[in-house]
């Protein structure tokens, strides 16, 4: 009974910390949140607060029927928001249907993250350099 209890309580407990999940589309993947290493989904669950969400994009785009493709990928880009209200987001890329548009988003990664409501909110993904001055910033304050 001892056990069960505590596993209900611990339910229960992760449930109330659990802040907001965000789906992703396919051509970006979680790599990490707040430091520990993900690849298990496209819908990770956020603590409340601050959270720190490592993506990659990726994509591969046909010229012609011949041709194999030429995948695009990205180094890790950043997501740092902040998720107060347990809601579900989504994050929307622009339109991306090209290899040229790829790497255009690529060098100005902006996504939309649009609440349950229908609220849309531009966010700017961070490169690594990007995140770190932003870190330094933030420790001289």
């Amino acid at each position: 009974m001892k056990t069960l209890i505590t596993a209900v309580a611990l339910t229960l407990a992760s449930f109330s910390s659990i802040a907001a999940s965000v789906s992703f589309p396919d051509s970006l993947v979680v790599t990490g949140i707040n430091g520990e290493k993900r690849f298990d989904t496209h819908q990770p669950q956020l603590s409340k607060g601050k959270n720190l969400i490592e993506l990659r994009y990726h994509d591969i785009f046909e010229v012609n029927a011949d041709d194999s493709g030429a995948w695009v990928k990205s180094e890790p880009l950043y997501l740092l928001a902040d998720f107060d209200e347990q809601q579900e987001y989504q994050a929307i890329t622009p339109n991306i249907d090209s290899e040229g548009e790829a790497y255009d988003f690529i060098d100005n990664p902006v996504i939309t993250l649009k609440d349950a409501q229908g609220m849309n909110k531009s966010v700017a993904l961070l490169t690594h350099q990007q995140l770190m001055a932003k870190v330094l910033l933030t420790r001289k304050n």
